[in-house]
């Protein structure tokens, strides 16, 4: 066997379940589909426009009040176009006729409401366009006297509650439900893995010096994260039949880098005819096919690939979103590739996402950035002293792989499978990844 070069370095995991990002991938588009759609109920609510003026009136009279100069043209004019908007008249140059009639319209047929607003209205025009004219010196008061007396409208609906307003619903709840099926392809149940068989007639390995196991140690030294150096030191250690310390280091290696056969083989040599392999890692040297599939990528690799994948679907989920409610100006033909290349690329991204994740949960404790291994048997305690009772332990073999935590005088907090969860001497454990 021969020895690697040192110096390749593996990523640790980061402490953030990438389960996280399904939750990022989906949310931000439901926010902005769940925006859009209230958005479109507002614009579409008939009274929109009778409030945007009556708010746009009241803060340009408020204005005026506020001055000591008299209203100017300008000032006037953007009375004429608010009072027009506030009655709900839709024409470029309302006249007072119109304005009459609103008024009498909108007020229930009160003759008081609209006599007011058309004496208001003539003044204002006479102030405006007659020669010479000023608007008179209690213009001002007269108007906000008006505005006070006009009732704002409700609005027509709070809340989006019209199939218009989330038209998009059917191709979304599609794309959630081949979403869904992709996820549940993804956590087929784990199958009893084969046992792995020895090649025949295989040449014995070459056997490692113990200068590499000092060179891969002191590489170890200067970075816990190189794989290289973990399963050098591993094949050595399995040489001098050191095997607990051996299946720790090439375990190290195989989950920093999985993809190279170097740290496979070394793993299983070490391993052995060793039976308390934990069930991940057997399923992932031995399993099916699909068990052997999350290989392809370390944990950390997962996660990151994750976090691309997330990023991709929210941009083609956001910008489909926007096409759909985007205003047709353009033909239906020319936003066709747009819309199939936006729900291909939310669909891969998806699908890349789902299998990323569940390709990070079958490595079980091995992703996470704290994961450690047993080098030696121990017994659990519930709290770090040797006074507690041996009935009241739980044994843990080595090559057990767990969660460590916090340390505390010499002892080390842990969590297993099997609901173990208690303290160890630090000296049983040997971490898999580099501390962040």
């Amino acid at each position: 066997m021969q020895s690697l070069p040192l110096g390749e370095i593996g990523a640790t995991p980061w402490s953030l379940n990438p389960s996280w990002f399904i939750a990022l991938a989906f949310l931000v588009p439901a926010l902005l589909w769940f925006g859009l759609a209230w958005r479109r109920a507002l614009l579409e609510c008939p009274n929109r426009i009778r409030r945007a003026g009556i708010k746009e009136m009241r803060r340009l009279l408020d204005a005026l009040q506020r001055s000591s100069t008299p209203p100017r043209p300008g000032h006037l004019q953007a009375w004429l176009r608010v009072t027009a908007r506030s009655w709900d008249i839709r024409t470029s140059a309302p006249c007072v006729g119109e304005v009459s009639r609103a008024a009498h319209t909108l007020s229930g047929g009160d003759p008081i409401v609209s006599d007011r607003w058309r004496e208001l209205w003539q003044a204002t025009e006479h102030g405006l366009y007659a020669p010479d004219a000023q608007p008179t010196r209690d213009w001002v008061q007269r108007a906000r006297s008006l505005a006070a007396s006009l009732e704002m409208p409700k609005r027509e609906r709070l809340f989006p509650n019209r199939l218009a307003h989330w038209l998009p619903s059917v191709a979304g709840a599609l794309l959630v439900i081949v979403m869904s099926g992709s996820q549940s392809l993804a956590d087929v149940p784990w199958s009893s893995p084969p046992a792995a068989e020895a090649a025949p007639d295989a040449p014995p390995p070459d056997e490692l010096s113990p200068q590499a196991a000092d060179d891969a140690r002191a590489a170890l030294a200067s970075n816990w994260n190189d794989w290289a150096a973990h399963r050098n030191l591993a094949a050595f250690q399995t040489q001098q039949g050191e095997l607990s310390s051996a299946i720790a280091h090439a375990a190290a290696a195989f989950i920093q880098h999985p993809i190279g056969s170097d740290t496979r083989e070394t793993l299983l040599a070490a391993l052995g005819e060793t039976e308390t392999v934990d069930r991940n890692l057997r399923q992932l040297l031995s399993g099916a096919w699909y068990e052997r599939t999350p290989t392809l990528l370390s944990p950390a690799g997962w996660q990151r690939l994750a976090l691309i994948a997330a990023i991709v679907t929210v941009a083609a989920a956001c910008a489909l979103i926007f096409v759909w409610y985007s205003p047709a100006k353009q033909p239906a033909r020319s936003r066709l590739p747009v819309l199939w290349i936006g729900r291909s690329v939310a669909a891969l991204g998806a699908i890349v996402l789902l299998t990323s994740v569940a390709s990070w949960h079958a490595y079980g404790a091995f992703g996470h950035a704290r994961a450690a291994i047993l080098v030696e048997n121990a017994n659990v305690s519930p709290v770090p002293t040797d006074l507690v009772p041996t009935e009241e332990t739980s044994p843990l073999s080595a090559g057990a792989v767990v969660v460590a935590g916090h340390d505390f005088l010499g002892w080390r907090k842990i969590d297993a499978d099997r609901e173990i969860s208690g303290w160890v001497r630090g000296h049983a454990l040997m971490p898999l990844y580099a501390d962040r």
